[in-house]
């Protein structure tokens, strides 16, 4: 029994060891945030290509004769191949209580990266009109993205620090050192438009004020970072 007990207490002690109290001494919490806005350079579109054919046969020449036209387009533009990624998704026909075929269903998955933000329009806007495209969604990023974020963490302490030394003078005491910092993700306020598409892993809505159109314009980044900042007070 005692051997028992002992092995217990062994086990609970790093338990114990890895709580956090809050601190003994005097201290304030303060919560804050920062936002930047910035241009992106660079995008990325994502759609579908689907056909819908009596026979499987045809359904998949309509395929190949849409993928051949946007690499013909990429390649008018200048846009690497590279930078195109497609994923098959086939749909089988379904049941039928009678005995005629059912129409065979194939699409394709097509995730396109422009890097030159100056062809964007150029290159999306063919698309737009393509029959069989369908399911279009539009994000823009930064490719020196860590800089940037790191320059919004900076921003997001000096914000905490501001609110934390109005504390500190309204209790009479001096803002001492950072004792724990907490940060949160870093949150995309920017426009990411499209409709939401069943194959997706990840969710987008398209108001439904927002025409095709309104997929051509580069809409600028804002980006905010939330920080939780624990100081001392002396």
């Amino acid at each position: 029994m005692l051997k028992q007990l002992a092995l217990a207490a062994a086990l609970a002690a790093p338990v114990a060891a890895q709580a956090s109290p809050l601190p003994t001494y005097p201290f304030v919490h303060v919560s804050a945030e920062a936002t930047r806005y910035t241009t992106p350079n660079i995008g990325t579109i994502d759609f579908l290509v689907s056909a819908v054919e009596s026979e499987p046969g045809q359904a998949q020449a309509t395929i190949e004769t849409r993928m051949a036209g946007l690499r013909a387009l990429l390649q008018e533009q200048g846009v690497p191949l590279e930078d195109l990624e497609t994923r098959d998704v086939r749909r089988e026909p379904g049941s039928s209580k009678t005995a005629e075929a059912t129409p065979q269903e194939l699409r394709v998955s097509v995730h396109l990266i422009v890097r030159d933000l100056s062809k964007w329009r150029a290159v999306v806007a063919p698309l737009l009109d393509k029959p069989n495209l369908t399911g279009f969604a539009t994000g823009f990023d930064l490719t020196e993205r860590d800089a940037f974020e790191a320059e919004l963490m900076a921003d997001a302490l000096r914000e905490a620090r501001r609110r934390a030394e109005i504390i500190a003078k309204g209790s009479r005491r001096k803002l001492g050192a950072v004792t724990a910092v907490t940060p949160g993700g870093v949150k995309n306020l920017g426009a990411a438009m499209g409709v939401v598409r069943t194959d997706f892993s990840y969710q987008r809505s398209r108001p439904a004020n927002v025409g095709a159109r309104d997929f051509l314009s580069v809409d600028a980044l804002k980006l905010m970072q939330p920080v939780d900042v624990v100081f001392k007070l002396e």
